[in-house]
């Protein structure tokens, strides 16, 4: 947007470009720029101009709150002013970065909580002793926007509330109680759903026994006081370590067993949320990360709690260890049946990253023989085996060596201490004492190479005088030195020995591990490779899979030749794929320096995948940043662009117009415009309503037979042989205590309700995609296009009635550039639309399962009530029959329920749209009678007036200097 002096008005004149001001700098704004960043695809560049946006609207804020301070004695109307600052105070809220969740799963000993500690930089935030307690909570990981040093790691512990507690307690006491009376033992095992019951009872309640459990009453349970006084609340903990803030944690997310001997509270299965802030560089953009219990829990409320919270999830990290990643069932185990497949009916599968955990997990002799290596790895392969059989023997040669060292070393010590004495005595016998009285404390130390004593040697010339016995001292003195040099010379070859060995043993050591690391690194990258392709193979065929399943043949009434096939090439390469070694990346980051963890085969901190992955996590921000930043700037051009049309406001008797004239034109075009949206709005509805009606409300009788006609095969599924996949008496029993559902412990939970409904997911899938994801798109589009033609009509209507009137260009060049800016205000609506639709359409597939659900509430409770021989027949012909009293009329009233939510996002985009369309129309009207009407006619500029026009004028011509460029644009 420019907005220019009226062309015709020379040098003297350009002080009324603000009507009633005298001689200053005239208003001159282009908001093109902020036009042309709306529509950039630039992460960087966005932010960028969204901090200059948030600034400028800082810098107008004090000036804009004095002008609406001024009330009626402004010439802007009444509400203009606070209208503004509200758009202000909008614009600087925005400034926080937006989040972007990114769910995790995996399943225990996956290395989860080691992963998010790595990814965050961390050798220990998130605990990892309590795997147990753990997969019962969420667990959000984000950036710590505190600048307290004494806060530099925060934690929030959120509690359940109190009527959460009481479902859970009710629904443990039945589960122990249950499996107690049926005989079996299960509630003493914690791997199944009985034992888990009683392990979270026991943990908040220590004193309670399994005996107890059958008289105990609910009441005396949740009159607690440690329970009391927790449930509900949110801690807040903070400390200068990570260390620190998770010893904190710890106390509550999962107590140490000797807390569990001493009788003591333990709140973990009080937990609902646990929120921890760090400083990480991953989480500066946005980032969340949140560990997620796994939706293949036992307690099928926590399970729930983990689907519900991925459906709000950007991003699906499933992590798996390296060794299992590639497992194709791994996905459906991580995700669930239900949540996986409502993803593939959303086009939802690109949020999806696959993270292969423990990479250096590899012992190179197994993965030698499994991958096939290139000739240069297997030549150096063959290098080790004559290292490994000459590093034994450089050992023992250097054993030996230093063994002889080592006597030799003593001899001459002792042949030292010897010399040294004999010498004191030589010395004494030059000074006159005789031989026998100097040697007298020699008598007993015998020669360092044989057993004979200095008294022996000294006996043998006791005869023979002095000179004798003085002779003797000396050639036993020369001897002895003579010795020492013989001795010193052999422990000096010793060393040698000893370090040439060494070295060389050294040389072969590291010629080894050389080889070794090396190997071992070309086996994780080729394992890396192998694995990441076996992942992305086996996840399009689950897709492909998927789709065959759901693909109707040409005799069905769903069938649809003109279907889009997907691109399976497409869907497979640009699925993200991580090999990480957490525990390495920790080590070469300088953590762990206690553990013994080697880093071999790992070449640099890259090799352990984390960089990239910490990368892919603030990539992954990039939508809601863009989004939020545009959100920001679209605010900001509006706000701009109304105070432009104020400023621009001129003087009516100057261009020889009627403002009664100009206000009731001006009226009428509006009033048009009005129309035409509505009409554009109806008719959005109109065909939404129709687009439905068509292709999935048209159909409920076909979707709801599917349901019924596979329910009565899935009694004989349900009740077949075990080995052939039947449920025996004891499972489907435990199913029927859970209320249909049971997760056993390695293997796929079952869901006797997700059974039931799945025909009619897969029946309405068939033109689910084909409704949401292509003719909706193309409604909105229309809609869009309409929304602009008509703003576009009213804005040439008032273009064509002013544009001779040169008086009127500054007001006409404000209108058309803003109009041009904003690229249509259709835009702005179909967000709206589309953020409804898809919020509506996951509760729409989520809303056949109530019906089914309550239905089989009942026929649980009566299998549970047959006992005695004959139990399980008597349990499948109960359930058949209440198959076939149900087929008729839940199945209709899933699907009904289903249709009933798409009716109310059909309602809410209706009743969303006419608030909007009349707020757009509202402020479109303040726009251009601002801009054409100079706001209240009746009202004087007062000085206070032309002092804000005066200082705001110099900021709204900066505006273009303001922001960033694009492309290098000058």
């Amino acid at each position: 947007m420019i907005v220019k002096d009226e062309p015709q008005d020379g040098p003297e004149s350009i002080s009324r470009a603000i009507p009633g001001t005298p001689n200053r700098t005239s208003l001159n704004v282009n908001l093109g720029v902020i036009g042309s960043l709306l529509h950039a695809n630039d992460t960087v560049l966005h932010e960028q101009a969204a901090k200059v946006g948030v600034e400028l609207a800082r810098e107008l804020s004090p000036l804009v709150s004095h002008l609406a301070s001024l009330n009626t004695s402004s010439t802007a109307r009444k509400d203009d002013g606070t209208r503004w600052l509200e758009a202000i105070n909008d614009i600087i809220s925005m400034a926080k970065p937006t989040q972007t969740k990114i769910g995790v799963v995996g399943a225990t000993g996956s290395g989860k909580s080691s992963l998010v500690n790595a990814l965050v930089v961390e050798e220990k935030l998130l605990p990892t002793s309590c795997a147990k307690a753990c997969t019962s909570w969420v667990t959000e990981v984000s950036y710590n926007d505190s600048d307290d040093p004494l806060e530099a790691y925060r934690a929030e512990v959120e509690f359940v509330t109190e009527d959460a507690w009481l479902k859970e307690i009710d629904a443990a006491l039945e589960s122990v109680k249950q499996d107690m009376e049926s005989g079996s033992s299960d509630y003493t095992r914690p791997s199944t759903e009985p034992g888990m019951a009683l392990l979270r009872l026991t943990a908040v309640y220590p004193s309670l026994t399994p005996q107890g459990i059958a008289s105990i009453e609910r009441d005396a349970l949740m009159d607690n006081t440690d329970v009391q006084e927790i449930l509900g609340r949110r801690i807040s903990l903070a400390d200068v370590s990570a260390r620190g803030l998770s010893d904190k944690m710890q106390a509550y997310m999962g107590k140490k067993t000797q807390d569990k001997q001493e009788n003591k509270f333990n709140p973990w299965p009080l937990i609902k949320v646990v929120r921890i802030f760090t400083k990480a560089d991953a989480l500066s953009t946005g980032a969340v990360i949140a560990d997620l219990p796994g939706v293949q829990d036992s307690n099928a409320a926590r399970a729930a709690v983990a689907s519900k919270y991925m459906k709000d999830c950007s991003g699906i990290w499933i992590v798996a260890p390296i060794t299992r990643a590639a497992d194709e069932q791994c996905a459906k185990d991580l995700l669930g049946d239900s949540f996986r497949n409502q993803m593939l009916l959303d086009n939802r599968y690109s949020a999806i990253s696959f993270i292969g955990t423990k990479t250096d997990d590899l012992k190179i002799d197994e993965a030698a023989e499994e991958l096939d290596l290139t000739s240069d790895v297997q030549a150096d392969f063959a290098k080790i085996p004559p290292l490994t059989d000459e590093i034994p023997v450089l050992e023992n040669d250097l054993k030996a060596v230093k063994q002889q060292k080592h006597l030799d070393a003593e001899a001459l010590e002792e042949c030292r201490d010897e010399l040294e004495d004999l010498e004191n005595a030589w010395r004494q016998v030059r000074a006159g004492q005789s031989v026998r009285e100097a040697t007298v404390g020699l008598g007993k130390r015998r020669r360092a190479n044989d057993n004979t004593s200095v008294a022996d040697l000294f006996a043998a010339a006791s005869d023979g005088g002095r000179a004798a016995e003085t002779g003797q001292l000396e050639r036993v003195l020369n001897d002895r030195r003579s010795q020492a040099q013989q001795l010193r010379e052999r422990v000096r070859t010793a060393t040698a020995a000893a370090e040439e060995k060494e070295g060389e043993l050294e040389t072969k050591l590291q010629q080894k591990k050389t080889l070794q690391d090396s190997i071992k690194a070309a086996c994780i990258k080729k394992r890396n490779f192998i694995s990441a392709e076996r992942i992305r193979n086996g996840f399009v065929d689950n897709i492909r899979e998927f789709d065959e399943m759901n693909t109707p043949g040409p005799d069905d009434p769903f069938f649809n030749p003109d279907r889009p096939a997907r691109d399976y090439d497409r869907i497979k390469a640009e699925l993200p794929v991580f090999c990480v070694s957490s525990q390495a990346y920790q080590k070469m980051k300088g953590m762990m320096k206690s553990g013994d963890f080697s880093t071999g085969g790992f070449g640099g901190i890259d090799d352990t995948g984390l960089p990239r992955l910490q990368a892919h996590a603030q990539k992954l921000t990039e939508a809601g940043r863009q989004a939020q930043c545009r959100q920001i700037l679209s605010k900001l051009l509006a706000l701009l662009t109304s105070i432009s049309c104020w400023m621009a406001g001129h003087d009516l008797e100057r261009a020889g117009l009627d403002a009664n004239t100009v206000r009731e034109h001006l009226r009428n075009e509006t009033e048009k415009l009005k129309t035409n949206w509505a009409v554009s709005r109806e008719s959005l509805s109109r065909d939404i309503s129709a687009c439905l009606q068509s292709h999935i409300y048209s159909k409920a009788d076909e979707v709801a037979a599917s349901a019924a006609e596979n329910a009565a095969r899935l009694v004989d599924v349900w009740f077949a042989p075990q080995k052939t996949g039947g449920f025996s008496h004891a499972r489907f029993r435990a199913i029927c205590q859970r209320k249909g559902y049971l997760a056993p412990k390695d293997e796929r939970p079952i869901d006797l309700h997700e059974d039931l409904a799945t025909p009619m997911r897969q029946s309405v899938s068939r033109d689910w995609a084909r409704v949401f994801q292509g003719h909706l798109a193309c409604i909105i589009s229309r809609f869009t296009s309409e929304v602009l033609r008509c703003q576009n009509e009213f804005h040439g209507a008032i273009m064509n009635k002013y544009k001779s009137n040169g008086n009127m260009a500054m007001a006409l060049d404000v209108l058309d550039s803003s109009t041009r800016a904003s690229g249509g205000k259709g835009a702005v609506l179909s967000l709206g639309v589309n953020q409804t639709i898809n919020d509506s359409k996951d509760e729409a597939s989520d809303a056949m399962f109530p019906p089914i659900e309550k239905s089989m509430e009942k026929v649980y409770s009566k299998c549970l009530g047959i006992k005695g021989a004959g139990s399980r027949e008597k349990m499948k012909k109960l359930v058949a029959n209440h198959i076939r009293s149900m087929q008729k009329t839940v199945f209709r009233e899933s699907v009904g329920e289903m249709h009933e939510r798409l009716r109310d996002m059909d309602r809410k985009i209706a009743r969303t749209l006419a608030a909007d369309v009349d707020k757009m129309h509202d402020d479109l009207c303040r726009d251009y009678s601002n801009a054409l009407l100079s706001g209240d006619q009746s009202a004087k500029l007062s000085p206070l007036e032309v002092d804000l026009k005066r200082r705001l004028t110099p900021i709204l011509n900066s505006v273009e200097a303001r922001f960033p460029k694009q492309g290098g644009e000058e």
